[in-house]
């Protein structure tokens, strides 16, 4: 098994921290070893040639890849400023309950990683490696609480490092045009902190454009929510002119086929009792739940949740947790999935045209990703022989928010 430890084992680097606000580029200059003879690599540009043969796009390590050479580099997870008000619901308005940063508790950890890049002319071609010895995938899980005897779900935001129940996912950032700003300071330009009048579940720092018209490529993967998909949510940032409140969110995905749904609760009418919408009876360590498992019946529904937890399925069969340890918060084996997946567009829309292919290999994850160099969506951005690109890159590793970010970094395309 390739060991991406051991791949990142001869790189010895010093990099800036970088807060989420700030538009200067850091120094680069640093002593680090290259990984390959001939190839050498890079602290922050990415250099992308045509490729001899392309690679088989399957998620595996081609012998074409080693003519590529890697940009090596390390993302690191930075202060976003104070929360102000509470994001989890568990935490009934209390603040005391939750950290004091956005970003706490991953606020200072490190991530190695390996990005590298090649096209056929056609299609531009990345493989994106970092360093995880965890596939992440217990995203919010149900479970049952035997005290107050009601289900609910692992927070969202955790609170501290035994809070930690997300998914591994990442980001990328690629001007669309030239904003204001992003030659210079890549993805922090579309970072906004300090937001006034932030209401139940908002968060004080948000993503939008500087100027009206202006906008960003952002590719969005999610370990458990794309699981299917085959591909990450290829969307856009915008400007919103609501900007400097904390209702100005200006993410959005580009139209097509969403792949999952987080509507994943049911409350009953009567009891007014809240409880996963679908369960697999007897299944264990299960963290999504497929459409085509709901209709063909191995999710059943949840009809009816009695003040003891005990649940009523559509099967006319009763789940009771009480005294089941497989339901316990935390470690649980029955715990119930937060998510629905399905395939998407699967590259036929525009939001699916970002393909990836994913393997997590013990030591790592190593990511294939592959979209056309120019779609002809203009809420895409276009790789153009000749040129050099700015960007940037996140990786959240089991994180809603927390995420380690890399910017000021270039991709070079050469034809």
């Amino acid at each position: 098994m390739r060991t991406i430890k051991l791949f990142f084992a001869t790189l010895f680097i010093t990099t800036l921290l970088v807060n989420c606000t700030h538009d200067d580029a850091p120094d680069t200059d640093c002593d680090y070893e290259p990984i390959e003879e001939g190839v050498g690599s890079s602290l922050d540009t990415l250099l992308v040639k045509r490729f001899t043969t392309a690679p088989n796009f399957d998620g595996d390590v081609d012998a074409v890849w080693s003519e590529a050479r890697p940009l090596l580099n390390t993302a690191h997870v930075t202060p976003a400023g104070d929360r102000i008000i509470t994001l989890n619901g568990s935490s009934n308005g209390d603040v005391s309950l939750e950290p004091l940063d956005l970003m706490d508790p991953y606020t200072g950890e490190s991530i190695k990683y390996s990005l590298r890049g090649g096209h056929d002319g056609e299609f531009l071609y990345l493989l994106f490696e970092w360093e995880d010895d965890n596939d992440s995938k217990d995203r919010q899980s149900w479970y049952f609480d035997p005290v107050t005897s009601k289900w609910t779900q692992e927070n969202k935001y955790a609170n501290h490092d035994n809070d930690k129940f997300y998914e591994d996912k990442f980001g990328f950032m690629f001007p669309i045009g030239n904003p204001e700003g992003f030659a210079g300071g890549t993805c922090t330009v579309t970072c906004h902190s300090n937001l006034a009048d932030p209401q139940p579940g908002e968060k004080v720092t948000r993503h939008y454009m500087k100027n009206e018209g202006e906008l960003t490529d952002f590719w969005h993967w999610k370990r458990d929510r794309h699981a299917l998909a085959g591909a990450c949510d290829d969307g856009y940032v915008q400007w919103e002119d609501d900007e400097g409140m904390a209702s100005a969110n200006g993410r959005k995905n580009d139209e097509g086929i969403s792949p999952y749904s987080t509507s994943m609760k049911f409350t009953d009418a009567i009891t007014d009792l809240s409880s996963p919408k679908y369960v697999i009876p007897s299944r264990e360590n299960y963290y999504w739940i497929t459409q085509a498992e709901i209709d063909n019946g191995t999710a059943v529904a949840v009809t009816g949740v009695a003040v003891d937890g005990v649940l009523t399925l559509a099967n006319n069969t009763l789940l009771d947790p009480n005294g089941d340890p497989s339901y316990a918060q935390g470690f649980g084996n029955k715990r119930m999935p937060s998510v629905i997946i399905n395939p998407g567009g699967q590259g036929n829309d525009q939001r699916s045209e970002v393909q990836v292919r994913a393997k997590h290999i013990g030591s790592g994850w190593q990511l294939e990703i592959r979209r056309k160099l120019n779609t002809g969506d203009p809420t895409d951005a276009e790789f153009v022989f000749g040129t050099e690109t700015p960007f940037g890159l996140v990786i959240f590793n089991n994180a809603a928010i927390g995420h380690a970010q890399s910017n000021f970094l270039t991709m070079k395309i050469e034809e």
